[in-house]
């Protein structure tokens, strides 16, 4: 009895993480990560496909919906760990793919999923969807922790050094890296209680327009019992081949949004 109480022990001890390793273990199960997207003003054909293939990778497996306006009911999104947005409301993009725009009900089927525990994902230009003076635009603000919102920019695309400020599950193992061209947004929304994970400096002599300070990159949050990760890092497909922490970083933020914790090893 006392040798089987002790391999139950050694077996816990080797499933968790230790401060000094960056192997981590795999998830219990491949994670059901859904991609909202079909409208963003930015190239989300091209970013979509990005995103799927290194969730895909990771061993988690992920659905896409361009037609949200049909699958962000309570019964299709009950079936995900996470939902990811990569999807930014348009004229254009309402004109061009009107099933991308979302009904009341497809808000509120949302806004429940993760008010009630289901993981979030913001990525990139997702932070400036429903920006507006409605009661869903504010409460879109909470559902995401913040972001872009009405006041915030960029300067001119440049390569630029990301820091990470907080030991957390998602940036266990990584410190500083050199991230390739991109936005840096800068003056984003920050709600008190969220945590930021990693800033980059808002260098001046890149471009005058900058802030000079150092501006949040990745931070994460809750909405009701919902994890939130939101990362403005990646504006396109070349920014996100462009430094391996940022591809870590994201699927380890899809992770701990999904469980509260991340599994993907540091290289």
């Amino acid at each position: 009895m006392r040798g089987t109480a002790l391999l139950s022990i050694l077996a816990i001890w080797w499933l968790v993480p230790t401060a000094e390793s960056h192997e981590l273990v795999k998830p219990p199960k491949a994670l059901r990560v859904l991609i909202i997207t079909g409208d963003h003003g930015h190239a989300w054909r091209e970013t979509t496909p990005f995103l799927k293939d290194l969730l895909t990778k990771a061993g988690h497996q992920v659905d896409v919906t361009e037609t949200p306006r049909k699958d962000l009911t309570a019964e299709n999104l009950a079936k995900y760990d996470v939902l990811v947005l990569n999807y930014r409301n348009t004229p254009k993009g309402a004109k061009e793919n009107p099933e991308s725009v979302w009904s009341e009900e497809n808000k509120q089927a949302f806004a429940q999923a993760v008010r009630n525990g289901k993981g979030l994902v913001v990525y990139h230009h997702a932070s400036a969807a429903f920006v507006g003076d409605s009661d869903w635009d504010r409460e879109f603000e909470k559902i995401i922790a913040g972001g872009w919102r009405r006041q915030g920019y960029h300067g001119k695309m440049h390569v630029f050094v990301v820091t990470v400020r907080k030991e957390h599950p998602i940036t266990r193992g990584i410190k500083e890296f050199t991230h390739g061209r991109d936005e840096l947004y800068q003056n984003s929304v920050i709600p008190p209680g969220v945590e930021i994970l990693a800033t980059a400096y808002s260098d001046k002599n890149k471009d005058p327009k900058n802030t000079g300070l150092h501006e949040p990159m990745i931070w994460v949050g809750h909405y009701g019992k919902g994890r939130v990760y939101h990362n403005v890092l990646g504006h396109d497909v070349e920014a996100m081949k462009s430094s391996r922490q940022f591809q870590i970083l994201f699927i380890r933020g899809v992770e701990w949004a999904a469980t509260g914790e991340a599994y993907y090893p540091a290289d």
